[in-house]
C-alpha cells in the first residue's frame, strides 16, 4: 500500500508547523528488554472506594462528530477481533528471543490490553458506553476482555497481561497495559451497566497496583522503554480520574506526580534514578536503558526540541513527550487535589472542627496551594511552548507518542478554555484529517506504528472536548481557598 506523503512546506501553510502530521524515516531502535519490576520503597496507603456517584460534565461544548472522527470510529469497529479486543494493526514488533525488531507479514500479532484499552477510551469518548450508544455491544464485548485479564493477574505486581513485546511496551513502557486499563476503567466508574460491580473490582486492582508502586520519585520501578515519561502520563491520569470520579486516594502520591512533573517539564533529572548523557551515549538508569538512538542517532539529524538531557526525563530526549506529561499531569494533579482543598475550605469554616481535624485540612489546602502555584508556572511554560513549530514538531513526524502527547497537551488545554484552546484544537483537528489514510485509520511513521494505538490516539486528540470533568471542581475552578491558619477555631 502506498502511503500518503504530505510536503513539508504544504503541512506548515495549513498548520503553521514542520512536518508535524507528515510521514517520516522509520527507526531502527529497539531497547533491551525492561528489568523485573521492583516494588516502591513506601508505598502510598491503599485506595479506598465510597459510594459517592460523581456528576461530570465537559469543560466546553462538545463539538458534534466530524466525517473524519466517525470514519475513524468505524475503522476501529471493523478491526475488532473475535475475542473482544484489538491488536497493533501491523507493524513490528520485539523479537523474543534474539531481540530487535520483528518485521513482515507473518509477525503475529494477537489481542493486547493496551491496544484494547485506548480504542475502547476512543469509543468511549464519542458516545458509546456498554449501555449507551452505536457501538455499545462492542464496548461491552471489549470490556469483558479487559475484565478477564485484570482479574487473572496477580495483585502485588504492575502487569495485567500476559502478552509481551507489543510495540507500546517496548516503546513508552511494559507497564502501560495496566495504566491505560486503570484510565478506562476510572473513566467508565458508574457507568457500565450491569459490568459495574465487576469493573469496581477491577478498578480497586488496578488503581492498587499503581499506587503501591509508584517510587518515592514519582515514577514505576522497571519501567523501562525509548520514552517511559509517556506512560508515566498515563498512570497519573488514570489515578487522578478515578479519584475526582469518588475514589479516595493516599495524597501522597499526588505529592509526588506533582514533583515529577515539576521535574519533566523543567527537564530536571530525579537523582536517584536518572544520569545526564554525554552527546552520542546511551543514558543508563536504574530501571532502564535509553538507546543511544535517543542522543541523535536518527537518520537525517537529531530530533527536533531535543533538551539538555537527552533521554534523562525517559522523554528520549524530544521535550515534546517530558513537556506534554509533566504539564498535563501537573494539570490532573491539580484538579484532583482541588476537590480535597474544597472539603478541607468547609472543614476550615467549621467552628466545630476539632484541632486535629483543622490541623489536617490546612496540610491539604497547603499542599493545594503548592501544586496550584506550581501548576501556574507550568502551564504558562506550556501556552508559550504551544506556539513553538520544533516544539509541537515532536520527533519530526507522526508516532504514536506524539499522538498521546497531543492528547495531554489538549486534555490540558480545554479546561482553560478561549481563545488558546480554540487556536491549538482548530490547529489539531485540521492537522489530524490531512494524516489520516483512506481507510479512516491513522498510521505511525516512526516508534509506534501500529494502525489501532495510532487511530486510537487521533480520535482522542480530536475528542477532547469531550473530556470528563466533576461539575463541582468546574463550577469552583476559579474560587480561591484560604490560606493555611488563617481560619480560626
Amino acid at each position: 500500500m502506498t502511503k500518503r506523503t504530505i510536503r513539508p512546506l504544504a503541512l506548515t501553510a495549513a498548520l503553521g508547523l514542520v512536518g508535524t502530521f507528515g510521514p517520516g524515516l522509520l527507526r531502527g531502535d529497539t531497547p533491551p528488554p525492561a528489568p523485573a519490576p521492583a516494588k516502591a520503597e513506601t508505598p502510598a496507603a491503599p485506595i479506598k472506594f465510597t459510594s459517592e456517584v460523581v456528576a461530570t460534565r465537559t469543560a466546553v461544548t462538545p463539538k458534534p462528530l466530524t466525517d473524519s472522527v466517525k470514519q475513524g470510529l468505524t475503522y476501529l469497529v471493523k478491526n475488532q477481533q473475535e475475542d473482544g479486543g484489538w491488536n497493533q494493526g501491523g507493524g513490528w514488533r520485539t523479537g523474543i528471543n534474539q531481540g530487535g525488531r520483528v518485521e513482515g507479514k507473518q509477525v503475529e500479532d494477537p489481542s493486547d490490553m493496551g491496544n484494547t484499552c485506548i480504542a475502547l477510551l476512543a469509543l468511549i469518548r464519542a458516545g458509546n458506553t456498554p449501555t449507551d450508544g452505536e457501538y455499545k455491544a462492542l464496548v461491552k464485548k471489549g470490556l469483558q476482555f479487559v475484565f478477564a485479564r485484570v482479574e487473572k493477574s496477580k495483585a502485588e505486581d504492575l502487569y495485567v497481561t500476559d502478552v509481551r513485546n507489543t510495540q507500546l511496551q517496548s516503546k513508552i513502557g511494559p507497564f502501560i497495559d495496566t495504566f491505560l486499563a486503570n484510565l478506562l476503567l476510572a473513566e467508565l466508574k458508574g457507568r457500565a451497566g450491569d459490568d459495574d460491580k465487576r469493573l469496581m473490582a477491577c478498578l480497586e486492582k488496578t488503581m492498587n497496583k499503581i499506587v503501591k508502586n509508584q517510587t518515592k520519585d514519582g515514577q514505576f520501578a522497571g519501567n523501562g522503554g525509548w520514552a517511559p515519561v509517556l506512560s508515566v502520563s498515563v498512570a497519573n491520569k488514570g489515578v487522578a480520574r478515578a479519584q475526582q470520579n469518588g475514589v479516595q486516594v493516599d495524597r501522597e502520591y499526588f505529592a509526588r506526580a506533582a514533583e515529577q512533573s515539576k521535574n519533566a517539564v523543567a527537564g530536571t533529572p530525579a537523582p536517584s534514578t536518572l544520569t545526564v548523557a554525554e552527546p552520542g551515549k546511551a543514558v543508563t538508569t536504574p530501571a532502564t536503558v535509553v538507546d543511544s538512538i535517543a542522543t541523535g542517532g536518527r537518520i537525517g539529524g537529531p530530533a527536533p526540541g531535543r533538551g539538555a538531557y537527552a533521554g534523562g526525563a525517559g522523554d528520549a530526549g524530544v521535550s515534546l513527550y517530558r513537556i506534554a506529561q509533566g504539564a498535563g499531569n501537573s494539570q490532573d494533579v491539580v484538579n484532583s487535589l482541588k476537590i480535597d482543598a474544597d472539603k478541607a475550605k468547609e472543614i476550615l469554616s467549621d467552628a466545630k472542627a476539632s484541632p486535629e481535624t483543622r490541623q489536617r485540612a490546612e496540610k491539604t489546602v497547603q499542599q493545594f496551594k503548592k501544586a496550584s502555584d506550581d501548576n501556574i508556572k507550568i502551564q504558562s511554560d506550556l501556552s508559550a511552548n504551544v506556539r513553538n513549530e520544533q516544539f509541537v514538531a515532536g520527533f519530526g513526524s507522526n508516532g504514536g507518542e506524539e499522538f498521546l502527547s497531543f492528547m495531554n497537551i489538549s486534555e490540558t488545554l480545554v479546561l482553560k478554555g478561549g481563545k488558546e484552546w480554540d487556536e491549538w484544537d482548530g490547529k489539531m483537528r485540521k492537522g489530524m484529517e490531512k494524516a489520516q489514510d483512506k481507510d479512516g485509520s491513522w498510521s505511525g511513521h516512526h516508534c509506534i506504528t501500529g494502525k489501532t494505538f495510532c487511530t486510537s490516539g487521533a480520535l482522542l486528540v480530536m475528542l477532547s472536548d469531550r473530556t470528563p470533568f466533576p461539575v463541582d471542581m468546574l463550577e469552583k475552578k476559579n474560587e480561591p481557598l484560604p490560606s493555611p491558619g488563617s481560619e480560626k477555631k
